[in-house]
């Protein structure tokens, strides 16, 4: 029986360099945001997050206008009974200095997006500190590449049948960014 407990230990130990070594022997780059993206999820939880994907995603869900002045702290979720139903949390939110006045106004929007990237009802309520954001590094996409004639002339003959004008310089950005990047 010692035997053969050796040998599992053995063999899991194997299994484990093994799996290591995989890991390292990658040929390119790893995102830090993804090898620690799932780690922070107990974090977040903590905190009253879901997940660690509303601090990931806070820019896009809030716009440009406060992704840089604001911050989620947290999500105060109210006690309940059993018997009570599902009851929207407070979203607590850091903001920098003058700005809490201009997100005080727009505060019901924020709401709206906050509960149209979550898929429901999460929170009914803003609660505005005003404290420091920590900077954040601005994610600006490289400048795309002219395109090429011939791609510029591939693109507008894909886009000839739209008849809506938004809609047709949307595809034309859409089909640009697609055709440079590749």
């Amino acid at each position: 029986m010692k035997k053969t407990e050796d040998s599992n230990d053995r063999q899991s130990a194997q299994r484990s360099f093994e799996a290591a070594n995989r890991r390292y022997q990658r040929k390119s780059a790893v995102q830090l945001r993804d090898v620690i993206g799932s780690s922070l999820t107990p974090l977040c939880r903590k905190q009253g997050f879901a997940s660690s994907d509303i601090l990931r995603f806070w820019g896009e869900i809030v716009g440009p206008q406060f992704a840089e002045c604001t911050e989620p702290e947290r999500i105060r979720w109210p006690r309940r009974d059993e018997s009570e139903g599902f009851k929207p949390g407070t979203l607590v939110l850091h903001c920098e200095g003058a700005q809490s006045v201009f997100l005080q106004h727009e505060q019901a929007t924020i709401i709206q997006r906050v509960n149209a990237y979550f898929g429901y009802p999460a929170i009914d309520r803003i609660q505005i500190l005003q404290r420091p954001v920590h900077a954040k590094p601005s994610r600006r996409p490289d400048p795309l590449r002219p395109l090429t004639v011939s791609e510029a002339d591939a693109l507008e003959h894909q886009i000839e049948g739209v008849k809506d004008d938004k809609m047709a310089a949307a595809l034309r950005r859409l089909g640009h960014a697609v055709l440079a990047r590749n």
